[in-house]
């Protein structure tokens, strides 16, 4: 055996002895990195102080501790890394550190990466960094940080990615940012800002990437996008947005990215983005977009990426996305997704397009010229198709990726004839079922015969029984609405003519009264009830006649028989 020493190669030995050397606790893991770097990894959970540094290789690169979420660390953070020259990376997470012991990475100016994530920081102050003159990434996420005092992080000089996602902050005042003018991601999403001074951004003029989401901001001064020429992405989702000006983003020249999902906007104006021809992903989903004004996407010639649903453009349909189709000749990928379109023209997609995705819509057709060219991934799934023809079905075979499911297949022959013949040689109905007739619901079509398929102008007998009595229940409540209708009518024509007859029988009588009472006294004549006229009125036979009583008089003493009247 010690004869054989003198056969191994120096780098074995060494690598024998550092290996017998190293140190690693109980309850950690030492192993090396895809990048050869020396790591110990503790994520069982549970670990109370101290961090047992003392049982790790003084030469470890990475430290991780992390915890499961039903079962974190207690720790503190102090001064305790201090032997370790090389360390570059320090994972500390869900281990309920409350604060920073004051230079606790003092003499460590080798840590590149700080994660204290998901523990509960409640401030930050500048000593707490002193000595990391070479990090580069500091994570703060899931804390809860409150305040930020000014010049927290001016000994970070170096860095470049700063996160403090999801804590407490409720206000940004100027120069918090100082001496971080190396600094290109800024990510503040999920923190609770009522408004945001552009002076903040006053110390960051290469800063690349701003994340606002979520922060429940209703509008930015845009001075705070003059402050920023170098921003290529800018995240503003799901805040409360109601109104983009026609300038907004006109400082914005190299933006690349934008997304302004989850807002409440109504309405993209004119040339909204035409100062962004850099910009290649656009995301204005679960907005109430109701229209989309034509030149809105004008000017955006490297557009690659654009996402527009969940909005309200059912009434639009696919007029409001005609306007728009001449500007998206770069778009790869399309998200029109839960709009409520019923209809898409051929040939309205560009050919250029290789992601598209259609879903939740309410189209009950689809043709093969729709399908853009160039398409390798389809989602039209939870639509109205109750059949494709055989066309689609083809050319739907020949993608990567294909998604046509929450559909409502009829199994009739006129929606379902180039499925059937297919069904078996394509994964693309594979467990999809009948959604009609209603003898076949739930029956897979993998499954279906051709003797089970009803034709086109038949139904199931269960379906036309039940439509046939419903519509002979229909035919017979008409009839015999129309019968009562005809019945009362000529009930109605009935009594006026017997009535009419009456009232004709009781005139003929008054009638023969009056012509044997014509030489009755006046009186006789007025104190009847009142006289029913018949027309046209025949005045020829019982004339009257009104004397005044001198001419009574003179008419009675002309016949007295002595002739006594004539003197008077």
């Amino acid at each position: 055996m010690l004869l054989s020493w003198h056969l191994l190669s120096p780098s074995l030995i060494l690598l024998w002895l550092s290996s017998s050397n190293a140190l690693c606790p109980t309850s950690c893991n030492c192993k090396q990195t895809d990048k050869g770097l020396r790591k110990v990894s503790c994520t069982r959970g549970g670990m109370r102080d101290p961090i047992p540094t003392s049982e790790m290789d003084i030469d470890t690169e990475v430290l991780e501790i992390s915890a499961p979420v039903d079962n974190h660390n207690t720790l503190s953070m102090t001064s305790i890394f201090q032997q370790f020259k090389h360390l570059q990376e320090v994972s500390i997470r869900r281990s309920n550190i409350h604060q920073i012991a004051m230079h606790a990475f003092w003499g460590v100016p080798s840590i590149k990466m700080l994660d204290l994530s998901f523990n509960s920081i409640s401030a930050v102050f500048d000593h707490n960094f002193r000595g990391l003159v070479n990090l580069l990434e500091l994570n703060l996420d899931d804390n809860r940080i409150l305040k930020l005092q000014i010049g927290a992080f001016k000994h970070l000089t170096e860095l470049r990615i700063l996160s403090l996602r999801r804590n407490l902050l409720e206000e940004l005042v100027p120069r918090i940012f100082s001496k971080l003018a190396k600094l290109h991601v800024l990510k503040l999403s999920e923190n609770k800002f009522e408004e945001i001074d552009p002076e903040v951004f006053k110390d960051l003029p290469d800063l690349h990437v701003l994340e606002l989401r979520g922060c429940g901001l209703k509008r930015i001064n845009t001075q705070l996008y003059h402050l920023l020429p170098y921003l290529s992405h800018l995240d503003l989702g799901n805040n409360q947005f109601q109104f983009l000006a026609e300038d907004e983003f006109q400082d914005l020249h190299r933006l690349h990215s934008l997304k302004l999902d989850g807002n409440l906007l109504p309405v993209i104006l004119e040339k909204t983005f035409v100062n962004q021809q850099q910009l290649r992903y656009l995301c204005l989903a679960r907005n109430r977009l109701a229209k989309i004004t034509d030149t809105a996407f004008f000017n955006l010639t490297n557009l690659v990426e654009m996402d527009i649903s969940f909005n309200k453009l059912s009434k639009l349909e696919s007029f409001a996305l005609r306007h728009v189709a001449d500007t998206l000749q770069r778009v790869w990928h399309l998200e029109v997704a839960h709009v409520k379109l019923k209809y898409i023209p051929d040939r309205f997609f560009p050919d250029r397009i290789k992601k598209l995705n259609v879903s939740f819509n309410n189209l009950t057709s689809f043709s093969v010229q729709t399908i853009p060219r160039q398409l390798q991934e389809l989602d039209i799934s939870n639509n109205q198709l109750q059949g494709l023809n055989d066309s689609v079905i083809i050319k739907l075979e020949t993608l990567k990726f294909v998604n046509l499911s929450g559909n409502p297949w009829s199994c009739s022959l006129c929606h379902i004839t180039s499925i059937l013949f297919r069904v078996n040689k394509t994964d693309l109905f594979k467990n999809f079922t009948c959604a009609s007739p209603k003898n076949l619901q739930g029956k897979q079509l993998t499954s279906l015969r051709l003797e089970d398929v009803t034709t086109c102008n038949s139904k199931h007998k269960e379906d036309d029984s039940s439509f046939s009595n419903n519509k002979l229940g229909l035919i017979i409540g008409l009839v015999c609405i129309v019968i009562f209708g005809i019945c009362s009518i000529v009930f109605v024509v009935c009594s006026c003519v017997r009535r009419h007859s009456r009232n004709l029988e009781r005139q003929r009588k008054r009638v023969a009264e009056n012509a044997g009472n014509s030489l009755g006294t006046a009186t006789a004549i007025f104190c009847k009830e009142e006289i029913s006229f018949k027309f046209p009125l025949d005045l020829t036979e019982r004339k009257m006649s009104v004397s005044t009583i001198d001419e009574i008089k003179r008419d009675s003493q002309q016949s007295l028989p002595n002739g006594t009247g004539a003197g008077i």
